[in-house]
C-alpha cells in the first residue's frame, strides 16, 4: 500500500525520516489537530500522532499513536505498522520541503554547489519545491548505516 501521511508537531524528525524512505509525508510544527483532520480527510492520509488519539482524533479512522519518544524507535513503529517499503522510494522526496526530487544536468549545480563538490561529484538532483540540491557523498552510507541500525534491516544504495 502507498501511505500518505500528515504527522503533527511533535514528529518532525519522523517525518524527515519517512520522506528519505520516499513517503509523502507533510509536516508543519504550526499544524493543529484540526488542520491534520483535515488534510487527512482531504488526501487520504494517516495521521502521525504522540498526542492522545480519542480526545483529539474523534471519529478518525487512519491515526497512529506512535508510543516511543524517539525518533528511531518511532520509525520503527511507522514501518511494522504499516509494513513500509524500504527500498522503492529511498531519495525520492525533499526531507525538508516534501517535494520530488529529480536528476538534473551537473551543469545546472555550479553555482549552487562549492566548487569542491561540483569537483568530486558527477550526478546531482535538485527538489521540485524548494529547490535544495542533493547529491551523494559520503553522508549518503552513513544514513544508510544509521537505517539499517534503526530498522534492523539492511538499506541499499539505489
Amino acid at each position: 500500500m502507498n501511505y500518505l501521511f500528515v504527522a503533527d508537531r511533535m514528529l518532525g524528525r519522523l517525518a524527515k525520516m519517512l520522506r528519505l524512505l520516499g513517503y509523502d509525508t507533510i509536516y508543519a510544527s504550526d499544524i493543529s489537530p484540526a488542520q491534520l483532520k483535515e488534510l487527512a480527510r482531504r488526501e487520504d492520509r494517516v495521521i502521525l500522532t504522540r498526542g492522545e488519539v480519542s480526545r483529539r482524533f474523534t471519529g478518525m479512522e487512519n491515526v497512529f499513536s506512535l508510543k516511543s519518544e524517539k525518533s528511531a524507535e518511532q520509525l520503527r513503529e511507522v514501518v511494522e505498522k504499516c509494513r513500509l517499503d524500504l527500498q522503492g522510494g529511498l531519495w525520492t522526496r525533499c526531507t525538508l520541503c516534501n517535494a520530488t526530487i529529480t536528476r538534473i544536468e551537473k551543469a545546472q549545480v555550479e553555482s549552487l554547489v562549492k566548487p569542491k563538490v561540483f569537483q568530486l561529484y558527477a550526478e546531482f538532483y535538485r527538489c521540485s519545491g524548494c529547490g535544495q540540491v542533493y547529491w551523494q557523498g559520503s553522508h549518503v552510507e552513513r544514513i544508510l548505516r544509521n537505517l539499517a541500525a534503526i530498522l534492523g534491516k539492511p538499506a541499499e544504495e539505489e
